[in-house]
């Protein structure tokens, strides 16, 4: 079997059907007990199967791989090329035909003649019937086309591989965006800890504004800052949330889920590193990238078609056989017949030169669009690499500006309650650690989905979540 060919999900399975037998006499109330036990047994992981669900990277993927609508769609492409092929191929094969037919009817004829002694013949029209019975078998054959039903062959199983390939690319393309948006997902979910963090320590701190105040050591200035402050924080953190509940309605749906089922997600960013040669990951791409390889098919076929076409300048060569009874009453009278019959296009109104500029147009422009798509392919491979280069180094800065402001945040809380620095200063800190976490978990999610994009631009994106690099 040809290893695209198993990329393929088969059909799904069809449902079964429970048969119960009756349980007769006094076996009545055991039976009973036995089937209340089996189904209860079987209702407990049917209850969790619907109940919570934790869904990592690697589940999210495997169950968009199973219920995707737009994989299955492209699966049926798939199929419906290799019904095409089928039929292409066909017409290499004996085509092999039976018939039979039995009716009645009359034989009234008119005189047409002039003679005047055609009337002496003539009979009346009658209702007078006959029966009439036939029955053939018919085998037809094509011995030699120079080529021309072959190549319309080749041509349709370069499709069926063109069509392959396009349905690894749209696993390729659904496997990325379930990357994308699950560490999108993380990445707000480090927002929202940060936030709520934020939001306890500001809630303490405008406790300890209102006592200072009440107490007459801080004015109502500190009061209204840490309210506004408070206010601040809880919008960052209901726009956060309603941020991560988009990424979470886009995993159910790339997923084949309802939005309202109950899946909640765990996971955790990091940063692997990766090597960035650039000239391994171009070849590695123009080897493996779905799309460049869809494409040479179709110049194949393309190609298979032109070379099609040029035989329709050249004769065929067909050989046929036949065997048939026929008669008015049975037995039925057999014959046989066998021959050759040579056919010769001579003139069709150049249909046969347009089919073959049509063909060589089509040919050229799959083959100029090879061509665009390579130097498509060696800038996303660039691009890719770049942005995986800028993302990792965003993670170092990311990551020494929060335990910055971390640091400077603490120092001015305790600053603040020493009476060293005024509230706005403490605020400011604030301010800049959020700002700081914010970046540091969207540098780890953008390296992420950067390592993500290069697999995917690659061609070399891995079906259960992993991935794969030179190292």
């Amino acid at each position: 079997m040809d290893p695209i060919a198993k990329l393929i999900p088969p059909p799904l399975p069809g449902e079964g059907i429970t048969r119960h037998r009756k349980v007769p006499g006094m076996r009545t109330s055991i039976a009973v007990l036995l089937l209340s036990f089996t189904a209860l047994t079987m209702a407990i992981p049917h209850a969790r199967a619907d109940g919570p669900r934790v869904m990592t990277l690697n589940d999210c993927i495997k169950t968009s791989l199973e219920n995707n609508p737009q994989l299955k769609a492209s699966s049926m492409s798939v199929q419906s090329s290799e019904g095409s092929y089928g039929i292409a191929r066909s017409v290499l094969l004996p085509q092999i035909n039976a018939v039979a037919d039995a009716q009645r009817s009359t034989s009234n004829f008119a005189v047409t003649s002039q003679s005047p002694y055609a009337s002496l013949y003539y009979k009346r029209p009658d209702n007078t019937n006959y029966p009439y019975y036939t029955a053939s078998v018919t085998v037809d054959q094509q011995l030699f086309s120079f080529g021309k039903n072959y190549y319309g062959m080749r041509s349709s199983a370069e499709l069926v591989n063109a069509a392959r390939y396009n349905f690894i690319n749209t696993r390729n393309t659904l496997v990325y965006n379930v990357k994308q948006n699950f560490y999108n997902l993380l990445e707000y979910n480090m927002i929202i800890e940060s936030d709520t963090y934020l939001l306890k320590q500001m809630q303490t701190q405008l406790e300890q504004a209102e006592a200072y105040y009440k107490a007459g050591i801080k004015t109502k200035i500190d009061v209204l800052s840490a309210r506004t402050s408070l206010g601040t924080i809880r919008l960052n953190l209901i726009t956060a949330q309603n941020a991560r509940r988009i990424y979470i309605l886009n995993l159910l749906s790339l997923m084949g889920l309802p939005l309202s089922a109950g899946v909640s997600f765990t996971g955790q960013l990091e940063a692997v590193p990766v090597s960035t040669s650039a000239g391994v990951y171009v070849q590695k791409a123009l080897d493996n990238r779905p799309d460049y390889l869809s494409l040479k098919k179709q110049l194949d076929s393309a190609r298979y078609s032109y070379k099609q076409s040029i035989t329709s300048y050249f004769p065929s060569l067909s050989g046929n056989a036949s065997y048939n009874w026929s008669g008015q009453d049975f037995p039925l009278t057999w014959n046989w017949a066998i021959g050759l019959a040579l056919t010769f296009n001579i003139f069709s109104g150049f249909e046969n030169t347009s089919a073959l500029q049509v063909a060589k147009a089509q040919m050229l422009n799959i083959r100029y669009t090879m061509d665009q798509q390579k130097l498509t392919v060696e800038l996303s491979v660039q691009s890719a690499l770049d942005n995986l280069d800028q993302a990792g180094k965003s993670i170092t800065v990311a990551r020494d500006t929060l335990d910055q402001a971390e640091a400077n945040m603490e120092l001015t809380k305790k600053g603040y309650s020493a009476g060293i620095n005024n509230y706005l200063d403490y605020l400011t800190a604030v301010a800049t650690y959020q700002n700081a976490e914010s970046s540091y978990a969207t540098a780890l999610a953008s390296y992420n989905i950067a390592v993500a994009n290069l697999d995917y631009v690659t061609g070399d994106t891995i079906a259960n979540g992993g991935t794969e690099h030179e190292e």
